[in-house]
C-alpha cells in the first residue's frame, strides 16, 4: 500500500487556509464559500442545470477543505426542484485529518450542519475510494484517495459537471495535465459543463485538446477572469428506468441488496425459502469485521480496506451509534509463532498502514488490550469490530419498498424479452426486468447450466455462558468474541464436503482448542458435551472473493460471500445498486472486476 500523506492544516498571514507543500492557498481570500458559488456552482450553471432531474453528478478534481462540496450540498437541498440524489465525486491527493479538517470548517459556520455530518463519517487516511452517505440518502460523496490521474482513470461515471479546483498550475502542474483533461473526457456526459478559476493558457490547451469548448468569465475576489466550458452533445436528462427488482435470498447479501436498492427508489419482492431473514449461513449471533492484511497491496487487500469502511458506515446509518448490534471495538489478531509474528512486522514495515487502522503489538500490549493473557504479539485493528448479522439482516428487510415473500422457494428461473419470471411450487412468485441471486450454493439451480464455482464449506460455532473476561474480539487460527445480551461465540470449523447439520461434541472440542490456543486459560470450566453451537454452510469462491455483478441482462449476483458476509455485503451491495442504478461505482474498476461473475469464466471451462 503506497501510503497516504496528510495535509497539514496551516494558515497565511491574512487567515486563510494555506498548503506549505504546494504554497498555495486553498481558497481565495474573498471566502471559501463565496468562491465555490461564483466560481463552481455559477460557472456550471446551477442550481438551474440540475432541476428537474432525478439525479445529478458532479466530478471534482481536489477536494481540499470540501467548502465546494458543502457549498453544492446546501444550494441542492435548499432547492425544492432539486435532483432526488446528488453525486459528488472528488479526488485528493493529500487528505486532512478528520481533527485538523474539524479545526478549519470551524472557520464556516454557515456551512457548520453538513461539516458535522461529514466529520462523523470522513474515513481513515486510506488510499483508493470511500462511499460516504449524507443527508438521509440525498447527497453521495464519494472520495478517491490518492493520486488524482491514476484514481480517476479507474474510475466508472458519467458527470454532468466538473469542478477543477486544485493549486495554481504553475505550482502543482499534474493536476492540470493533459492525462488528467483526457479523463475528463471519458467520463463526460454529452453536454457536460465545467469551470475553474484559473485561465491559465496550459489549462486551456489541454482542455481544449480533450474536446471541451472553452470561454471566459468574470471572476472571483482579485481574479479578473474564471474558466467555463462544455462537452459536445446536447444534455439527455436522466434515464428512466424500470425500478422493479426481486432478490432472492434474506441473508446478508440479499437483505443488503434489497435495503441498498430500496433505498434508490426501488420496488424489491425479497424472497426467502425460510420464514424470517438470517435463518442460514447469516444466522450467527456474532461476526468479525476486520480487514485483510498483505505484504503486497493485493485486491483482496484492497477490497478489504474499502469494505472494512462501508460497512460500519452502513451500521452507524441503520442501527445507530448506540446499538448494542454492533461495535467498532478493535480487533486483535495474534500470531499463531515466532515466524508469523515476524511477517506481520515485514507487512506492517512494507506497508505503513496508519496507526489507527492496523499496527502491530508485543504480547504485553495484547493481553492489555485483551484484558486476559493472549499467547503471544500479533496486530492491533482499532478501527475493526463485531457486529450480530441477525440484528442488521432485520434492519436490511423491513425498510419501506420492499416486499417480504417468506417461506417460499425460488425453483424456476425463466426469462420472456426483458421479463424475468421466478416460480415456486404454487406458480408465479415475481416477474420483474431484474433478479439478483444472493441465495448461496442454490443459486446454481436456478441458472440453467452456466453455474459458478461455489463450494459450501460448513462451520460449526460454539457458545460459551458469561463469566469470563475479554476486553475486544480476538482471532488467530479461530476467534473468540462477545455475543449480544451476554456470552461469547468462538470457532470456527471449516469443513469442505460435510454435510452434517448437527453441531458435534468433536468440533465443539477443536473450536474449544482453537480458544484455548489464543487465550490461554479462557476454556477452563468448558466441557465439549455440555456446549451450545450452531452450524451454517457458507458458499466460498476458489479465489476467497465474492461475486458482484451482472449475470445476463436483468440478472445479478451476490454470492460466494464465505465466512465474510459481514465485510463485504454492504460494499457489494452498494456496488449492484449503483450498477443497476447506473450511477459512480463506489469501487475502482479493477477491483469491481475483480468480484464480477465473469473472472470466474475460466473456472468453469
Amino acid at each position: 500500500m503506497v501510503a497516504l500523506v496528510p495535509a497539514r492544516l496551516a494558515f497565511d498571514a491574512s487567515g486563510v487556509p494555506y498548503s506549505e507543500t504546494y504554497g498555495d492557498v486553498y481558497h481565495s481570500a474573498g471566502g471559501g464559500i463565496a468562491q465555490a458559488r461564483h466560481v463552481f456552482l455559477g460557472g456550471n450553471g446551477l442550481p438551474e442545470r440540475w432541476r428537474g432531474r432525478a439525479s445529478f453528478t458532479i466530478v471534482e478534481t481536489g477536494f481540499g477543505l470540501g467548502l465546494n462540496f458543502l457549498a453544492t450540498c446546501a444550494a441542492c437541498l435548499e432547492d425544492t426542484r432539486a435532483p432526488v440524489r446528488l453525486h459528488y465525486v472528488s479526488a485528493e491527493k493529500h487528505p486532512f485529518s478528520r481533527q485538523d479538517l474539524a479545526h478549519a470548517l470551524a472557520r464556516y459556520p454557515e456551512a457548520a450542519p453538513l461539516a458535522r455530518e461529514l466529520l462523523s463519517l470522513w474515513p481513515l487516511p486510506l488510499p483508493g475510494f470511500h462511499r460516504l452517505h449524507l443527508a438521509s440518502g440525498r447527497v453521495t460523496l464519494t472520495l478517491l484517495l490518492g493520486d488524482a490521474q491514476a484514481l480517476l482513470s479507474r474510475l466508472e461515471a458519467r458527470a454532468d459537471a466538473f469542478y477543477l479546483d486544485g493549486f495554481a498550475p504553475e505550482k502543482n502542474p499534474r493536476m492540470w495535465s493533459g492525462a488528467i483533461a483526457k479523463e475528463l473526457a471519458r467520463l463526460a456526459s454529452p453536454g457536460a459543463t465545467l469551470s475553474t478559476w484559473t485561465v491559465a493558457g496550459a489549462v486551456r490547451a489541454a482542455l481544449a485538446g480533450a474536446g471541451f469548448a472553452l470561454r471566459k468569465h468574470p471572476g472571483f475576489g482579485r481574479k479578473r477572469e474564471m474558466l467555463a466550458g462544455s462537452f459536445p452533445g446536447g444534455a439527455t436528462g436522466s434515464v428512466a428506468r424500470d425500478r422493479r427488482a426481486a432478490v432472492v435470498g434474506a441473508g446478508l447479501a440479499g437483505t443488503a441488496c434489497a435495503e441498498r436498492l430500496a433505498s434508490r427508489g426501488w420496488d424489491v419482492t425479497l424472497i426467502e425459502r425460510r420464514g424470517a431473514p438470517a435463518l442460514e449461513a447469516s444466522g450467527n449471533p456474532v461476526g468479525l469485521l476486520r480487514p485483510a492484511l498483505h505484504f503486497e497491496d493485493t485486491a483482496l487487500a484492497r477490497l478489504s480496506r474499502a469494505a472494512l469502511g462501508c460497512a460500519f458506515r452502513h451500521l452507524f446509518a441503520l442501527l445507530g451509534e448506540a446499538s448494542p448490534a454492533w461495535k467498532r471495538s478493535g480487533v486483535l489478531r495474534l500470531a499463531r509463532d515466532a515466524a508469523q509474528a515476524r511477517r506481520f512486522e515485514e507487512v506492517a514495515n512494507a506497508n505503513a498502514f496508519p496507526a489507527e487502522f492496523a499496527r502491530c503489538v508485543d504480547a504485553a500490549e495484547a493481553a492489555r488490550l485483551a484484558g486476559r493473557a493472549v499467547r503471544g504479539p500479533g496486530w492491533w485493528m482499532p478501527s475493526s469490530g463485531w457486529a450480530s448479522p441477525a440484528a442488521l439482516c432485520a434492519v436490511q428487510s423491513g425498510g419501506t419498498g420492499i416486499r417480504r415473500v417468506f417461506s417460499t422457494e425460488a425453483l424456476r428461473l425463466t426469462r420472456k424479452g426483458e421479463i424475468w419470471r421466478l416460480e415456486g411450487t404454487g406458480g408465479a412468485i415475481a416477474e420483474t426486468p431484474h433478479v439478483v441471486l444472493a441465495n448461496a450454493m442454490e443459486a446454481n439451480a436456478l441458472l440453467d447450466g452456466a453455474s459458478l464455482p461455489l463450494t459450501a464449506a460448513r462451520g460449526q460455532v460454539s457458545f460459551a455462558p458469561p463469566g469470563k473476561a475479554l476486553e475486544v474480539p480476538v482471532s488467530g487460527d479461530g476467534f473468540v468474541a462477545p455475543i449480544e445480551g451476554g456470552g461469547f461465540a468462538f470457532g470456527a470449523t471449516f469443513q469442505i464436503g460435510d454435510s452434517e447439520t448437527a453441531p458435534r461434541a468433536a468440533d465443539h472440542a477443536a473450536n474449544l482448542a482453537r480458544a484455548e490456543s489464543l487465550l490461554p486459560g479462557f476454556t477452563e470450566g468448558l466441557a465439549p458435551a455440555r456446549l451450545d453451537g450452531r452450524v451454517a454452510f457458507r458458499a466460498t469462491t476458489p479465489d476467497r472473493l465474492p461475486v458482484y455483478g451482472g449475470l445476463a441482462r436483468g440478472l445479478h449476483a451476490a454470492l460466494g460471500l464465505g465466512a465474510s458476509g459481514l465485510l463485504w455485503a454492504p460494499l457489494g451491495a452498494e456496488l449492484l445498486a449503483s450498477q443497476m442504478e447506473g450511477e459512480p461505482w463506489p469501487l475502482e474498476r479493477d477491483l469491481a472486476a475483480a468480484v464480477a461473475p465473469t473472472r470466474l469464466a475460466t473456472d468453469r471451462r
